[in-house]
């Protein structure tokens, strides 16, 4: 007798126990909904899974991706050469300078004239940082236009504002008060506030000495870079100082005589160096003194400019021009026409003419026939009746 049974099939429990063993050992082997929690969660589990281990190994299989990310982010990187390089123009030289470890850059720009007027060395403020040739361009680009031999020298970063001692006999006091009346006795002695005094003074100079230094190192390399560049017949030289850089240039038009005269715009008290009212009077050139007013940030621009002038008076210095800049200032900007405009023609009108007028005049000798004031020279006799 043929009976109809149903195919045997497996049941899907034990289906999937042969395939993983573990993880469905505690599953019953009817499907039923006390099971099913089970389910979703093992697949929620294995989904899981996938996605996290699928983009790291991704990333572990292509390890060329993060090496070219390395190099873009190593290129992107600019040496200060590259970046002065972007801000010059095809007619300035950028000149880099290293002596005993100090590197810094010089930017030349040759004058466009067959014999320069002058040769003209410009000191950006020492707190310009990285925009010393932004704040220095429109100077060297309009006078070098006009005839003058132009160099700027990158300047030196001014030493961090040292921490105020303190002073002995506070800090005895604080020991005394605090350690007990029988250690006294057993305590060392201290040097008193007189000597400790001497040797900071002492110790100062020793601290600022690198600094002066390398400033002045500086600018020595820079004019003979300068002249090297310069015309034989060109004999005016002129150091122009910005902010606190005016200082060392008044330092080094002193030491100079009368070989270099001097320019200041916006001076204001620097770091370290001497102070450019002692300065000034032992300066033997030309001075000629800019200022903006209000100047942000220096407050003191006005009774500064008027100390300067003072001492000027006081000294019997017949050479020193000072001269207030019109407007406002609005920072330095690649274009300024007004400050570039004054300083060219206060610059030829103090350094140039009187240069010239300095010379000896040639005296011409006076004619014979000369006639007395008053009278005219009588013509000479016409017509049939004249002798």
């Amino acid at each position: 007798m043929l009976v109809n049974n149903p195919p045997i099939v497996p049941k899907l429990p034990k289906v999937f126990s042969l395939l993983a063993i573990l993880p469905l050992a505690a599953v019953q082997e009817c499907l039923d909904n006390r099971s099913m929690p089970t389910y979703i969660a093992l697949t929620t589990f294995c989904l899981g899974l996938l996605l996290t281990l699928g983009p790291a190994h991704a990333e572990e299989s292509t390890p060329a991706t993060e090496s070219t990310s390395q190099v873009r982010h190593i290129a992107g990187k600019q040496s200060r050469a590259e970046r002065l390089l972007k801000q010059l123009e095809p007619s300035d030289e950028l000149i880099s300078l290293e002596q005993e470890g100090d590197h810094f850059f010089l930017i030349f720009r040759p004058a466009v004239a067959v014999i320069p007027v002058g040769n003209l060395l410009i000191l950006p403020d020492l707190n310009a940082a990285n925009g010393w040739a932004e704040q220095t361009a429109a100077i060297s680009h309009y006078l070098a236009r006009h005839g003058w031999n132009t160099l700027r020298l990158e300047p030196l970063a001014p030493p961090p504002p040292s921490l105020p001692e303190r002073t002995l006999p506070s800090m005895r006091t604080i020991h005394t008060g605090s350690a007990p009346a029988g250690s006294a006795e057993s305590a060392p002695e201290e040097p008193d506030a007189a000597s400790q005094t001497d040797a900071s003074t002492t110790d100062a100079p020793n601290a600022e000495q690198p600094f002066i230094e390398r400033v002045r190192q500086r600018l020595s390399l820079a004019n003979t870079e300068l002249q090297q560049r310069g015309h034989a017949d060109t004999d005016i030289n002129v150091i122009l100082g910005i902010g606190s850089s005016a200082a060392w240039a008044a330092e080094y038009a002193a030491e100079s005589g009368e070989e270099w005269d001097l320019v200041l715009i916006n001076p204001h008290p620097g770091e370290g160096g001497s102070s450019l009212n002692e300065l000034l009077p032992r300066v033997e050139g030309r001075v000629i003194d800019l200022y903006y007013l209000p100047l942000p940030g220096y407050p003191q621009a006005e009774p500064d400019a008027r100390l300067r002038r003072e001492l000027a008076t006081r000294n019997g210095m017949t050479d020193f021009h000072q001269s207030r800049l019109p407007g406002v200032f609005r920072g330095w900007q690649p274009e300024m026409p007004q400050l570039t405009r004054q300083l060219r023609g206060i610059m030829e009108r103090v350094l140039v003419t009187d240069s010239d007028e300095r010379e000896t005049p040639v005296v011409k000798p006076a004619p014979d026939n000369q006639t007395r004031p008053g009278l005219r020279n009588p013509r000479p006799a016409s017509g049939p009746g004249a002798a």
